[in-house]
């Protein structure tokens, strides 16, 4: 009877041992692959939008935009398919609200590309009317500047340009 107990309790603590590296490995994958939305300084947003390094397409948007997130698993889609050919997509939050109220959305929608909050300052510097609104940049320049939500074959033409 107490071999058996000992037997017993030797495969439980092997299974919670598994169990555990088997969370822990998982808890580790998904945290390395959220983004955060930061805070981005107004001189750090001006240097990405004038960044001649790679062909950009930039996003402004908001949390309670319903727009926004119903066009962020198209860019998510986008992230995936084109940033191995130079295409780096950049979120930038104008919510009042801080980075907190983006983040929630970024989570919930499995954002993989990075996203700053810049607040309402941004939009006014850089003429945001309207959102969603993309800014297509090539060598440091705005090549093209779209406001409201994209269709999929719309943003695949567009990109497709800003690659060439």
């Amino acid at each position: 009877m107490y071999i058996r107990i000992v037997k017993m309790r030797a495969l439980f603590i092997a299974v919670c041992f598994i169990f555990s590296v088997l969370s822990a490995s998982s808890l580790f994958a998904q945290s390395s692959a959220r983004i955060v939305v930061q805070k981005i300084e107004q001189k750090e947003l001006d240097r990405l939008m004038k960044s001649s390094e790679s062909r950009s397409l930039v996003v402004a948007m908001a949390s309670w935009c319903g727009p926004c997130r119903d066009e962020l698993p198209l860019l998510v889609r986008m992230n995936n398919k084109y940033k191995d050919k130079g295409l780096k997509i950049i979120g930038i939050s104008v919510d009042v609200d801080g980075t907190e109220a983006m983040q929630k959305i970024a989570d919930r929608m499995k954002v993989n590309f990075p996203i700053y909050w810049a607040g309402e300052e941004a939009a006014e510097k850089y003429g945001i009317y309207a959102i969603p609104m993309l800014y297509l940049i090539r060598n440091g320049k705005v090549i093209d500047k779209i406001p409201g939500q994209q269709s999929e074959a719309s943003l695949e033409k567009k990109i497709g340009k800003l690659l060439k």
